[in-house]
Parts: C-alpha cells; sequence; structure tokens
C-alpha cells in the first residue's frame, strides 16, 4: 500500500514538473533575458520600438540581427536563420518569442573556426512569474499616441538614411565589422538603443550626438583608428624618455640645460622630450605592457582609447571580462554605438547639445577644431531635416543653429581663451 501512494506521488510530482516546465516555456522573452549558443552566454537585446513586458522591451520574431545577441566572451552569432517555436500572440504584427523559442544559425569568436548551433533562453528576463500563461502569449498593451518631435522617439531606418544621404556603411578596408552589420537597418537599431541607454533623449541632444559620430568615424566609413596605435605604447616612447629623464629640470638648471644643448640639438631635444611626456601618458593610462597600444588603440564611432578608458566603459556596463577583447567595440555594432553615446554620456554632453553649444562639443571629443566645418554641416542639417526648430516639444532656445565664439561655454575654459583667434574664424 505504502509503495503504491509512493509510486502515485512521483507520478504527480513528475506530472506537475512537467506541467510548470511547459508553462515555464510559454513565458515571453523580454530584453535582457539570458541566452546561450552552444556554450557561449549572453544577453538578448531588443532593438525594436515595441510595446513592454514588465516595462522591457518584448522580443518578437524579427530580433533576430546579430546585434540582438551579446555574448560575453565576443562570439558573434554571423548567419541567424529564422526563430523556431514563436509564440501565436502578436506584438506590432510579428509573433512574440517564448522562452522555449530558439534561432539555429552559425556564428565565431572572431579569428576561430565557425560553430553551428541555437540561440537558447536561459530565462526569459522576467521577474515576476504570472499565475497562469496564456499559451498565445500575453496581452498586447495598448499602443503610445505618436509624438510629433524625436524626443524620447526612435527614428526610423529611413530617418537614419536620410540623416547621412544613404551614404554606404563601414567601407573602409580597416573596418572589422562583418556584413550584416554594416546595413541601415542594423545601424539604426543600434543606435537607437545606444541613445536611449545613455541619456540622449531630446531632439538637440540626438542631432549633435549623430553629427559628432559621422565625422569621427570618417564619415561612417570605420570602427577603428587608422593609425596602428604605436604611438599610444610605452615601449615606442622608453628610449627618448631615458634621454630625457636626466634633464626633466632644465628649464629651471643652467648648468643641466647646457649639458642637455650641448649633447642634442633643438629638434632632437623637441623629439625627447615629447618621448618623455608621451611616455608618461602611456603609464597613466596602463599601458605599461608592450603592445597596449594597438591593442587599446581608438575603436567605436567616438573612438575609444586608452586602456583605462575601456575599463571604465565595460565596467559601466557590467562586463568587465571584455577588457582583454577590445575589439568587440570595433567588429560588434551594439558595442560600436553604445560606447560612442556612454563616452558622450560621460562627458555630460547632453547638458551642452540642449544649449546647442556645438564649438564646446567638438573640442570635448576631438580635443580641438579638426573637421569643425564639416561638423558644423552636420548638426546643421540633422537639424533641419529633425525640424526641430518647428516641432521639438523640450527645446526652449529663440534661435539655433547658429555657432559663434562668445555664444559657447567654451570661451570660460583656458583653452578657448587661449585659441579665441582660431574660434572666431569658424563663427558663423
Amino acid at each position: 500500500m505504502k509503495a503504491a501512494n509512493s509510486q502515485k506521488m512521483e507520478e504527480k510530482r513528475a506530472e506537475n514538473e512537467e506541467k510548470d516546465k511547459k508553462e515555464e516555456g510559454l513565458l515571453l522573452a523580454i530584453d535582457g533575458a539570458k541566452i546561450k549558443f552552444n556554450a557561449h552566454l549572453g544577453t538578448f537585446k531588443v532593438l525594436n520600438d515595441v510595446p513592454t513586458t514588465q516595462d522591457k522591451l518584448t522580443g518578437t520574431i524579427v530580433d533576430k540581427q546579430t546585434p540582438n545577441f551579446i555574448f560575453d566572451d565576443g562570439f558573434i552569432l554571423t548567419k541567424p536563420t529564422e526563430w523556431q517555436n514563436f509564440g501565436s500572440a502578436k506584438v506590432q504584427d510579428n509573433e512574440v518569442l517564448l522562452k522555449k523559442s530558439f534561432l539555429p544559425g552559425v556564428g565565431a569568436i572572431p579569428g576561430t573556426p565557425p560553430e553551428t548551433g541555437k540561440v537558447e533562453f536561459i530565462d526569459s528576463g522576467q521577474v515576476n512569474i504570472p499565475e497562469s500563461i496564456d499559451p498565445k502569449g500575453a496581452p498586447v498593451p495598448e499602443q503610445k499616441d505618436e509624438k510629433k518631435c524625436f524626443c524620447n522617439k526612435e527614428f526610423t531606418e529611413d530617418d537614419i538614411k536620410s540623416f547621412y544621404k544613404s551614404k554606404k556603411l563601414f567601407t573602409a578596408k580597416n573596418c572589422p565589422l562583418p556584413d550584416e552589420m554594416k546595413t541601415y537597418k542594423a545601424f539604426t537599431d543600434a543606435l537607437n538603443k545606444a541613445m536611449k541607454d545613455n541619456n540622449i533623449n531630446t531632439c538637440l541632444r540626438k542631432a549633435h550626438f549623430l553629427a559628432q559620430i559621422e565625422t569621427e568615424s570618417d564619415r561612417l566609413n570605420t570602427t577603428m583608428e587608422y593609425a596602428s596605435g604605436w604611438d599610444y605604447d610605452h615601449s615606442t616612447h622608453q628610449e627618448g624618455y631615458e634621454s630625457f629623464k636626466p634633464y626633466v629640470n632644465y628649464k629651471k638648471d643652467k648648468k643641466l640645460s647646457a649639458e642637455l644643448q650641448k649633447k642634442f640639438n633643438a629638434q632632437e631635444i623637441k623629439q625627447i622630450q615629447r618621448a618623455y611626456n608621451r611616455y608618461n601618458e602611456c603609464i597613466k593610462h596602463g599601458h605599461d605592457v608592450k603592445g597596449y597600444g594597438p591593442k587599446y588603440k581608438g575603436k567605436g564611432l567616438i573612438q575609444l582609447t586608452w586602456k583605462d578608458t575601456y575599463e571604465k566603459y565595460f565596467k559601466h556596463i557590467g562586463k568587465k571580462e571584455l577588457i582583454d577583447t577590445p575589439e568587440v567595440v570595433a567588429n560588434n555594432l551594439t558595442y560600436t554605438c553604445d560606447s560612442a553615446a556612454w563616452f558622450w554620456d560621460d562627458r555630460q554632453l547632453g547638458s551642452y547639445a540642449d544649449k546647442d553649444d556645438l564649438i564646446f562639443i567638438s573640442v570635448r571629443i576631438n580635443g580641438g577644431l579638426n573637421g569643425f566645418d564639416h561638423r558644423k554641416s552636420n548638426v546643421k542639417s540633422i537639424i533641419k531635416l529633425m525640424k526641430i526648430e518647428q516641432d521639438c516639444t523640450t527645446n526652449k532656445l529663440k534661435s539655433i543653429g547658429q555657432y559663434k565664439y562668445e555664444t559657447s561655454d567654451i570661451k570660460n575654459l583656458k583653452w578657448g581663451k587661449k585659441n579665441k583667434a582660431k574660434i572666431e574664424k569658424f563663427d558663423d
């Protein structure tokens, strides 16, 4: 009798487990859900502007592009196919993804052989599990009213094409982005996500950000600095550093000055002094190992540079382990765009965009006025196309799109005061 009861209880337990497993599989997959592809673990990113579930964007069958899958070890899904086992409920005419959904495909860590497998959800991303689950999926939330301006509203693919005149994206030979990431669809999705996550959420902030990244990436031709990066390497400057080190105080010591000028001519002094300063700069930024210069040279749309900058960024996104593979900022469009938006927000450039201060923003990003005329042309064009003066609900400025030294906060900085005449040459 006891054995029979025990068997019935075991059968009931197994039945309940199977029921729970089936119901869990019917949970909607949402932004932030954990995923795996073979042994590669990562996070699912919804990049379309869709209704939310538990305040997070709801996954649908269109979320199958490379930027939708961020793997912790740098693995890239290069050839996705079509989602399987998705729900029958729809969000904006696209079927929803469920925890049991999976996506067959091919991918690889750059430099390694390709792997065949499938993207699977480890969890749904949901925190509060509903008591009962509709097998068709959760009810579709009501759509928000269409907003007239672009504050807190995402761009369409056609919007981005119009801003950049439909130019072909990322065509430089050194650009490591895979071809599937060089499309306006992928670029638009990644940009929208990056801006949303980094407080680029007003018309003017978006216009200035889009203008700057186009210039910084060589007109959207590359995601990696063209130079070798050895100028960022301490080993490049070590000999000059050692030569100048004994004379570092020569300006205060006449004897030292005489010895220095006897040993080196004026041009050589200039060279070894630069090497001394550059060596110290490399060490300051964590470049104390030969090869760190090329490894941590500029990458992304605003060219993140130096190891300590990459460390700060990867810490910000909760992926410290990526410090050993900084190339993901150049070869994964999600990081390419997000790193630029993070840099923008970290430097608090949004407040200057709100004041339409192109000069200050350009100097903070570029360190000077390189390409300033192009930056100015860019932002004026984008402001016009976005119809910010006519439609923006947050812009309180009486006039935008006119740039002068006297109206810029750059005049309050030491650099700005020193370069006043140079800056004024660019005045409208």
